[in-house]
């Protein structure tokens, strides 16, 4: 046995295991104030495994901190002054193919989007990357550990990242903390959330699109499956923004995002996470972002939404991409179209995770707490239509 699990453990790259192991998670670029805050919210708690990670974060928030200053300094007032062009957010659940979905419409080079350096380090990321950068890159894994995508600092990333060190408010940070899950899960859509922390995420949202805005000058394409939940907050904010919605059959989407889970948490978590709620907490977190999405779908203004199927995207791409140009009434796909088809090339040999089958006990649960997804789109509920 402990043969078996040496040959497992030399299978994972180097990079991979330091990242588990003492990386700072999803809280690398945290300004050392708002650290301090962020502990002392969740009562400066964190399990002994994972003392390493924290006195991490805490170094690098000490070295963030400077920068960061400067760069407010430097660029704040511009930043408050800018005008933030309509922006698209591209929505639907964790491992729906939002990914994919964002990185072809990246292609078109008449948008931005964050990179992976500018959502670790959003205070501080226009004066730290020229130091940062390099070290970063040399310890940075070259693929996504949960699904063998390919990674690296200039990637397209989601915002939630940002979000959640600008803010302290953010969903995600209940895997950082799981003691304190009920707060920060009140942050999926902020309809009941403390209103200290709904004003603090829509500030820090306005704040980090207009600074990426203002340092490509170009608008920006927005992805991060947390948003589904938050149509009205960022209508508040942004009343002309586009949505992209992508939808995935229920079963695959649960497949996956299990096991997406199973492999971030570790990562991110400073506290201990019991596993065997793993199920539970997919489940639950599935049908509240989607019981939202739908309540707040319809104040979506005529012309601002699309739709895409990722099944049907995965066979017609450049089909779908026109679609949704058309309907979002976005600038001639043609002038994207060279460089999609060059993306689609290079990406071909992809081959995407295989997953264990679902209990019929899980199944059946899906079933119950999901039928309401199944029932909008249409999705067979017997697992032998997938594939």
């Amino acid at each position: 046995m402990s043969n078996s699990k040496e040959i497992i453990k030399k299978s994972i790259p180097l990079t991979t295991r330091l990242t588990r192991g003492f990386g700072p998670g999803c809280l690398a670029g945290i300004r050392f104030g708002d650290w301090c805050k962020l502990m002392a919210a969740n009562s400066f708690h964190v399990d002994f495994p994972y003392w390493g990670k924290a006195c991490h974060i805490t170094i690098s928030s000490l070295c963030t901190s400077p920068f960061a200053w400067a760069e407010n300094l430097v660029y704040g007032s511009s930043i408050k002054k800018t005008k933030v062009e309509t922006p698209i957010f591209i929505l639907g659940s964790w491992r729906s193919g939002t990914t994919h979905l964002h990185n072809l419409m990246c292609q078109d080079e008449r948008y931005a989007a964050p990179d992976l350096f500018q959502t670790m380090y959003p205070s501080s990321y226009r004066l730290a990357r020229w130091w940062w950068e390099p070290i970063l890159s040399a310890v940075t894994p070259r693929k996504r550990f949960m699904d063998n995508v390919k990674m690296s600092l200039r990637e397209p990333a989601e915002d939630e990242m940002a979000l959640g060190i600008l803010a302290r408010a953010s969903n995600s940070l209940s895997w950082v903390f799981p003691d304190n899950a009920a707060r920060y899960d009140e942050h999926l859509s902020f309809e009941n959330a403390d209103e200290k922390d709904r004003d603090r995420f829509k500030q820090s949202l306005q704040f980090f699109v207009a600074k990426v805005q203002q340092t490509f000058n170009r608008p920006l394409i927005l992805k991060s499956p947390n948003h589904t939940a938050r149509i009205k907050l960022i209508l508040e904010l942004f009343p002309d923004a586009k949505f992209l919605h992508i939808r995935r059959h229920p079963y695959d989407v649960f497949r996956s995002f299990q096991h997406m889970a199973s492999q971030v948490i570790p990562v991110w978590g400073l506290q201990e996470f019991e596993m065997n709620h793993l199920e539970e907490m997919v489940i639950e977190t599935y049908r509240k972002l989607y019981q939202a999405y739908f309540d707040q779908k319809s104040l979506i203004p005529a012309g601002q939404f699309h739709e895409v199927a990722y099944e049907e995207l995965t066979v017609n791409p450049i089909q779908e991409l026109e679609q949704t140009y058309q309907t979002l009434q976005l600038p001639s796909f043609e002038l994207a179209r060279p460089k999609v088809e060059a993306y689609l090339e290079k990406t071909g040999d992809y081959r995407k995770n295989k997953h264990v089958e679902i209990p019929a006990s899980t199944r059946k649960r899906i079933r119950e707490e999901w039928q309401f997804c199944f029932d909008a789109w249409g999705y067979e509920q017997d697992l032998s239509e997938l594939n």
